[in-house]
């Protein structure tokens, strides 16, 4: 599974605030939003990896 690339760049976001870990941050939002049943769409998890054509992450297209 890739990561989501929303939350990736909250948690920087989160980082530059707090001076946490970025990816201590991450993995914190990661549950948070997971308790909440507050989750990403595939669109917004996959950012700039998002094809549009296919509306797929193309991170999962296997290769031939």
């Amino acid at each position: 599974m890739s990561a989501c690339e929303k939350c990736w760049g909250d948690a920087y976001r989160l980082f530059r605030v707090t001076g946490k870990n970025q990816s201590e941050c991450y993995h914190a939002l990661i549950e948070n939003r997971n308790k909440m049943n507050k989750l990403c769409t595939p669109k917004e998890q996959a950012g700039q990896f998002w094809n549009e054509e296919k509306q797929i992450d193309y991170r999962n297209i296997q290769e031939e």
